[in-house]
């Protein structure tokens, strides 16, 4: 990975960068020592998992679809 791809800086050396099939790469820094990285690959609905999971209400069928809509490009749903 090259430092103009490396995605969003979040802090301390994470980087979050999604991918053009819609995935999540992730780089970390690895406890191997300085310039060690970790990298993980989650899959689209995955990342949404994780995002409905930390969000204020929980995971739910419709924080999860919701989560995907937004992941997807689209809006978030009207809420009832």
């Amino acid at each position: 990975m090259t430092v103009d791809s490396s995605g969003f800086h979040a802090r301390d050396g994470w980087y979050f960068r999604r991918e053009e099939d819609g995935s999540v790469r992730i780089l970390a820094p690895d406890s191997m020592g300085p310039g060690a990285h970790q990298v993980v690959t989650l899959d689209a609905d995955t990342w949404a998992s994780v995002v409905a999971s930390v969000s204020g209400g929980g995971e739910t069928s419709e924080s999860f679809q919701a989560a995907r809509q937004f992941h997807d490009g689209g809006s978030e749903p009207e809420r009832v």
